[in-house]
């Protein structure tokens, strides 16, 4: 081989080096640039046109500027602290059904100040991605967008967007995050505030059949000051981890605010079309502050971990359907909600209380069981006030009933005429209500858990416990402090002994339960009340109420305690005044059946899985192996049950927990949890996933980018950038051929 040869060869295996170490394109921004048209971006009228499937950095700033994605392409984009603005167009654009990966270096800052919002169509934002794309960001840097006319991050019909990490500082008019088909959440940083619209939202526009309007979030901080939404989605909303503090509407105020004609909720899923809807919250740490509704789901509601402290203009948690708190047998630490100001505490068509700590300050009613049907019930059967009601039922004039608000006829249709019930099987639970305690347009069935209720003062409407069905214990302890006005103990279906009657208590004052000259426990009254009732499994004849206030203790009055009747079941019941089929036990709400399945999404039937997931098991996160980024921020940190410092501390354990941050008895198992696949043993782990976090379905093939169509991020397929040995072979073939 001669040298020219030779030369050629080291060129050509040069050039491949090249290639494959310096694979990126750096492009620096600057006011004023120069038209050009290079292979792998354009630069037109200040518009920098990224047109292939590179690696991309980006420097620099220039105002009236821009940067534009072109459809169907997969870039990876770095941004290195740049500075844009643009009043014309939006300053950063990505065309329909490209795939874009955004990684954050330093502080970068993108200005959105067009002026033609008077548009119909106008969707305005400082990073705007469009109809079919996808967009997945993260990276350690920091990124401010201004939305001045509309919204901060915005994607439209079936666009998708997934967070992995970073800071995010967003200041807008509209919606601060927001993508039609799905928003991803797995860490990051994020401040937000909106002067007319929501904080992060993934809800479609009415008549968009191609979008989802899902969000889940795994972890992250948010602070979030939104005019109306905090966090929305249309169909499903799930919440595993993180951190929370949200306002709304003029930091949480709601003096001035109109529910009919905002929506100023904390975290909601809701829709104005038939479908299934859902809000999951696992776990995470909540400081709510509202003048809507704090939580509220338009069909079923479900909580099995976290912290919060809600004060909210209106209902603390709501849910049009089921609302269900906490899983049989859980620790009721895993569950500490707190709400200091509500219209109505905890509130749904039916309400499951398994487990959890509650403490629940309302001006209305505390516990609220009801619907929007149940006027229409009301006026087609016996069981109303003046009618036949039958044993036990409460009759007289009680007054109108509130029914829960919204366009629920249609969302109720699973919940019958008389099934708007309370069950309580566990948690410790106190309840301040200025209206009713407990009240259900229904039953009420209590069968466990430590219940401290206060109703209303004495001389005032409502009651500790207020109800149309069956009042039915058999099981737990029971207190309850009232006016008397709509109760009757005599009649209640219970199994246990009780002691009750008229007791004049003053505020502040203690009523002590006795059993001879033993105090059993003591409650403290927050109001005047005239009315008393205790129940538990250990009253016996010797148990009597005394009542201690200012300084002076008297003898409570005590109504023969006698045994409970109808041994706790329902009167005139084919099953034994049992629930039918369930051998006494409290039913499971819709979540907590099936074997454990999750209940299917709308167009899923994969058990609750990810549509296309046949085994359970997802690929693992790009940038962390399967785990979750930001090292165990998403455990709940805490101070022995006092609400901890923004962000987390005590090394991500739970509040109160001495187990090293495991989950009591768990030895570091995940719990089973609703929506595991059936027959599921594998201690709250995905099947087969041997604890590695699924990732979100945009991700795949083992952390790297998906292949979409005709394209695999500028490199060969299966070569993860490589040069194929057999081609390479070729080449050099090729090559001392020519120089022969």
């Amino acid at each position: 081989m001669n040298k020219n040869g030779k030369d050629l060869i080291l060129l050509l295996i040069l050039s491949f080096q090249i290639s494959f170490v310096f694979n990126s394109v750096e492009i620096t921004l600057s006011s004023n640039m120069i038209n050009i048209e290079e292979s792998t971006y354009q630069i037109s009228n200040n518009i920098v046109i990224l047109t292939s499937d590179e690696e991309y950095i980006i420097k620099g700033s220039c105002s009236e500027c821009g940067i534009e994605v072109k459809k169907e392409t997969s870039p990876t984009i770095t941004l290195s602290s740049i500075s844009i603005d643009n009043s014309q167009t939006g300053p950063f654009v990505i065309k329909k059904g490209a795939n874009v990966k955004l990684i954050l270096e330093g502080i970068s800052k993108i200005v959105d100040k067009e002026t033609n919002e008077t548009l119909d169509d106008f969707e305005g934002a400082g990073i705007k991605f469009k109809s079919g794309s996808n967009l997945t960001m993260s990276g350690t840097g920091t990124l401010i967008v201004l939305g001045n006319i509309k919204n901060g991050i915005k994607g439209a019909s079936a666009s998708n967007l997934i967070i992995n990490s970073g800071t995010y500082n967003v200041t807008c008019v509209n919606n601060g995050i927001a993508a039609d088909g799905s928003v991803v959440i797995n860490g990051g940083i994020f401040n937000i505030e909106t002067s007319e619209g929501d904080g992060i939202k993934s809800d479609p526009d009415y008549g968009d059949t191609d979008s989802e309007g899902s969000l889940i979030i795994n972890d992250g901080t948010f602070n979030i000051n939104s005019y109306n939404d905090g966090i929305q989605a249309k169909a499903k909303l799930i919440i595993n981890g993180g951190t929370y503090n949200i306002k709304t509407f003029k930091d949480g105020s709601s003096a001035n605010f109109n529910k009919d004609l905002y929506s100023a909720k904390g975290i909601k899923v809701s829709t104005n079309e038939t479908s299934n809807i859902s809000l999951l919250i696992t776990g995470g740490i909540f400081n709510l502050n509202t003048a809507d509704d704090s939580i509220h789901s338009d069909g079923n509601l479900t909580i099995t971990a976290g912290t919060f402290i809600i004060s909210s203009g209106d209902d603390a948690v709501h849910a049009d359907q089921y609302l269900i708190l906490g899983k049989n047998g859980d620790n009721n630490n895993l569950i500490k909600l707190n709400v200091t100001k509500s219209y109505e505490g905890l509130e749904g068509a039916q309400v499951y209380i398994y487990s959890g700590t509650y403490r629940v300050i309302a001006s209305d009613d505390g516990i609220n069981a009801a619907g929007d049907t149940t006027d229409q019930c009301r006026q087609s059967n016996g069981n109303m006030p003046g009618g036949n009601m039958g044993p036990g039922q409460q009759g007289g004039n009680m007054g109108p009933r509130r029914n829960l608000r919204g366009n629920n006829k249609r969302k109720l249709q699973q919940i019958q005429c008389n099934t708007f019930h309370i069950y309580i099987s566990g948690g410790d639970i106190y309840v301040n209500a200025e209206a009713d305690g407990l009240d259900a347009n229904g039953n009420i069935v209590i069968s466990g858990g430590n219940i401290e209720i206060w109703g209303a003062k004495s001389g005032s409407d409502g009651d500790f416990i207020d109800l149309d069905g069956q009042m039915t214990i058999t099981g737990g302890t029971v207190f309850g402090g009232g006016n008397a006005q709509m109760v009757n103990p005599s009649s209640w279906s219970n199994s246990q002994n009780k002691i009750y009657g008229q007791n004049s208590v003053s505020a502040n004052g203690v009523v002590n339960i006795m059993s001879g000259t033993t105090t059993i426990k003591s409650y403290t009254s927050p109001k005047n009340v005239g009315y008393l009732y205790y129940t538990s499994p250990n009253v016996d004849s010797t148990y009597k109420f005394s009542i201690s206030s200012s300084g002076t203790t008297t003898p409570g009055n005590n109504e023969p305690q006698g045994n409970g009747n109808n041994n706790g079941q329902f009167p005139g019941n084919n099953n034994n005044g049992q629930i039918p089929g369930s051998n006494g036990a409290m039913p499971a709400p819709p979540e907590q059946g099936n074997n454990g399945t999750m209940p299917n999404f709308p167009g899923n039937n994969n058990n609750g899985q990810f549509p296309g997931n046949n085994n359970g098991t997802m690929p693992n996160f790009p940038e962390n192996g399967g785990q979750f980024p930001g090292n165990n921020n998403g455990q709940m940190p805490g101070s022995n049950g006092a609400m901890p410092d923004f962000p987390g501390n005590n090394n991500g354990q739970m509040p109160g927990n001495n187990n090293n941050g495991q989950i009591p008895p768990s030895n570091g198992a995940m719990p089973d949890m609703p929506g595991q696949a059936p027959g599921n043993n594998n201690n709250g782990q995905m099947p087969g996933s041997n604890g590695v976090m699924p990732a979100p379905p945009e991700q795949g093939n083992n952390g790297t980018m998906p292949n979409f169509p005709g394209n695999n991020n500028g490199q060969i397929p299966g070569s993860n950038g490589a040069m194929p040995v057999c081609l390479f072979v070729v080449c050099l073939f090729v090559c001392l051929f020519r120089v022969r």
